[in-house]
């Protein structure tokens, strides 16, 4: 089975555990890098953002709290059902939600229709970044941002150390005890050792078209947070 249809059948499994798989195995940080995100995205009052890979909606959420229209897709219907009853339940003032079940390769709008694109700990999961990327510019509006928030491994000896350890011992069991699915996170340690690191991931985004690609490490380097501009 492709790993992008793996990944999907093992998300449509645990998809109502998955918030607290996400704050337990994250240990609580995912907070602050979705808020890293949804400051770097340019998120703003009267802004359209794309929200790929959204999940049950937290990264778009945070980017709603800051004024922007969401749209959200994800590979799994499973997950995008949860997103809304979240969306309600915050009561948030002029909020748009709007779910789509999308693969990031083939995504359903017109071109020039966003003026951003997140994407939080989905691009590994897509079979053919390159065409990802394609779309991403695609959709986007002359000047608008990509934002990638993503896995990393850290940059220090130590932390990388501690690290690899939980990733590759802890993590595996936790997440399959937790969501009841004990091979649930088995391919995750993996998927991280073999994913480009921060330059090569730069470098990728650059050739796909998009300029002004920087990335900055967060938390010593657990996740990296990429950024590119579509041209004027």
């Amino acid at each position: 089975m492709p790993e992008g249809h793996r990944v999907q059948s093992m998300f449509s499994g645990i998809a109502h555990r998955y918030d607290l798989l996400n704050h337990v195995l994250s240990l609580g940080l995912d907070f602050y890098w979705w808020r890293r995100m949804a400051a770097t995205s340019g998120a703003a009052p009267g802004r359209r953002l794309l929200d790929v890979a959204a999940g049950t909606g937290d990264s778009s959420l945070a980017l709603a709290r800051r004024g922007a229209e969401v749209i959200s897709t994800d590979f799994t219907q499973a997950m995008l059902a949860l997103g809304p009853e979240k969306f309600r339940k915050k009561q948030m003032d002029g909020l748009v939600w709007a779910s789509v079940g999308a693969d990031a390769q083939h995504l359903p709008f017109q071109a020039h229709t966003f003026d951003g694109v997140t994407i939080c700990y989905g691009i590994r999961n897509v079979e053919r970044r390159a065409l990802a990327y394609g779309e991403f510019l695609r959709v986007l509006k002359p000047g608008g941002r990509l934002t990638i928030l993503e896995f990393s491994r850290p940059r220090w000896g130590w932390l990388r150390a501690m690290y690899d350890l939980y990733s590759l011992k802890l993590l595996p069991h936790i997440g399959g005890w937790l969501s009841g699915n004990p091979g649930a996170y088995t391919y995750l340690p993996e998927s991280i050792r073999a994913f480009p690191d921060q330059p090569r991931l730069a470098e990728e985004i650059r050739l796909a078209g998009f300029e002004q690609v920087s990335w900055r490490n967060l938390s010593g380097g657990i996740v990296a947070l990429h950024v590119g501009n579509k041209p004027l």
